[in-house]
């Protein structure tokens, strides 16, 4: 795969396809891509916060704490 971000100073595009995608189907897409430097709204932060309470244990919350290094220690002690 090729992965390229330039910024065009015309409306002509010439791409050197690798030797070895020749007589191979390819895909090229080409769109604008947001300013690095853009933040991510704070109104989309959290926006799931939630969205699986419905689905929570409240016999296991207590287990949530030491969850992720309980597996740690069981996947690899082995």
């Amino acid at each position: 795969m090729i992965r390229k971000i330039i910024k065009p100073e015309n409306d002509n595009l010439i791409i050197k396809i690798p030797r070895e995608y020749i007589g191979q189907e390819i895909e090229y897409i080409v769109f604008p891509v947001k300013n690095h430097d853009d933040k991510i709204e704070k109104s989309n932060i959290g926006s799931l916060g939630g969205a699986l309470k419905k689905y929570a244990n409240p016999d296991k919350i207590e287990f949530e704490k030491d969850a992720w290094e309980l597996h740690v220690v069981d996947k690899f002690s082995k």
